[in-house]
């Protein structure tokens, strides 16, 4: 359907891939943190051990190592039979492993969760919501992948609240059954609302581009998945992902035991993250919008340049500087997060792209997967975040120096 006909149902598209991620990403990663001085005393009280926190969030690194691993598989398996399938087995997937946190008592069933989980991830999560946009948009892509991200950032904003309510009001084995519930609701809008493909795509990209498919400078010639991975952009975009991946999940796992430790009351601390991720939702469709609008270079440098003195901030941060530091991680990591995807398919199309993104997504997600694990580790050894922190604000000046290096084909005359 063109412009010229009305309403162009891309939006529904972008929209519900926005909920998608609010529920996936939110319950796997933002939501599951304010459960974890709860497990934390469990574990304690069964293994009779302390500083067990590298141990809790090595569960972060199956999480996320696994489901890179998986995302190449979930990738073509998208490619090829469509998005949908694996959307409902996610969502699955998630209700089940929810459910079977509220039975845990020790390591061993944690890790296996995360097994389940790294599934539902790959599944439902982020690589198929790309995929699935990015085939209803060119043009206009920048903006509808600005929406459809922004999911994970409501999800983190806003989950870790509804699960410290449920937590005060009916313990945490009870709220965990409670979350099981919620990624079935989402079923019957996978089922009716989402669909693979538009019904009209030639059309859709001449009248949005003002030219023929394939000839608007985002609707460039595809690569195959053999062509992409021997060009120089394709590693420096996975090595950008990889170090901000570290960077954020390492942040997002210990943002609220670093408030709680000091002194910040729960709610607070949940608050924290709420904070970090609804600037993560400004960020996100801001830089979609502006990188449609000026071009995706100058945004990523912006975004990235943000994120680095936000990062620098929180290494030795005090109470005048806390908040503000948050601020400015939080949305510059949205807009990054958003651009990620964006580029993938600018620079590479949508031939292979769930490939693409699938190996990709293996490189970020061993970074994201040990950046909670290693910053846990960290803690436990020098008892403080100092040194982790510092870490992190490495890697993200090192992606910010990767940014500059990167080649992206301007939209318009210029950058």
């Amino acid at each position: 359907m063109s412009q010229k006909q009305g309403f162009y149902y891309g939006w529904v598209i972008a929209v519900a891939s926005m909920t998608m991620l609010w529920v996936t990403n939110g319950m796997v990663f933002g939501g599951l943190t304010v459960f974890d001085e709860e497990l934390l005393g469990m574990l304690g009280r069964a293994t009779g051990e302390e500083n067990l926190l590298g141990q809790l969030k090595f569960r972060d690194a199956i999480t996320l190592i696994v489901g890179g691993m998986m995302a190449p598989l979930a990738g073509a398996i998208a490619d090829r039979v469509g998005v949908r399938p694996l959307m409902i087995f996610g969502l699955l997937l998630l209700a089940v492993g929810n459910f079977l946190y509220s039975q845990v008592s020790g390591f061993s069933e944690i890790y296996f969760i995360h097994l389940l989980l790294a599934a539902s991830i790959a599944s439902a999560g982020l690589v198929v919501n790309v995929i699935i946009v990015s085939r209803w948009f060119v043009k206009h892509r920048g903006t509808a992948m600005g929406i459809a991200v922004a999911g994970s950032s409501l999800g983190n904003a806003t989950i870790p609240q509804l699960n410290a309510w449920l937590i005060s009001e009916f313990g945490w084995q009870t709220a965990f059954v409670y979350g099981s519930a919620m990624p079935l609701l989402l079923i019957p809008m996978v089922l009716f609302v989402i669909r693979e493909n538009p019904q009209d795509r030639d059309r859709e990209l001449s009248d949005r581009t003002g030219k023929a498919s394939g000839g608007s400078p985002l609707a460039m010639h595809s690569k195959s998945f053999s062509e992409a991975i021997r060009t120089p952009a394709f590693w420096m975009l996975a090595l950008i992902a990889m170090s901000t991946f570290y960077a954020v999940l390492a942040i997002m796992a210990h943002l609220f035991l670093h408030m709680r430790g000091q002194g910040f009351e729960i709610q607070m601390a949940a608050t924290g993250l709420g904070v970090m991720f609804s600037l993560g939702l400004v960020g996100k469709i801001g830089s979609g919008f502006l990188s449609d609008r000026y071009g995706r270079k100058p945004v990523l440098l912006g975004t990235l340049s943000i994120m680095a003195i936000g990062a620098i901030l929180l290494v030795n941060t005090s109470m005048l500087t806390f908040w503000p530091a948050l601020v400015l991680f939080g949305l510059g990591w949205g807009g990054l997060y958003t651009l990620l995807q964006v580029l993938a398919g600018d620079l590479f199309g949508v031939r292979d792209l769930g490939k693409i993104l699938g190996t990709i997504t293996i490189l970020d997600s061993f970074g994201g997967g040990m950046g909670p694990f290693l910053t846990g580790v960290m803690f436990d050894r020098f008892q403080s975040y100092t040194i982790p922190f510092a870490v992190i604000a490495g890697l993200v000046c090192f992606a910010l120096f990767l940014a500059t290096r990167l080649q992206i084909k301007p939209l318009s005359g210029k950058e």
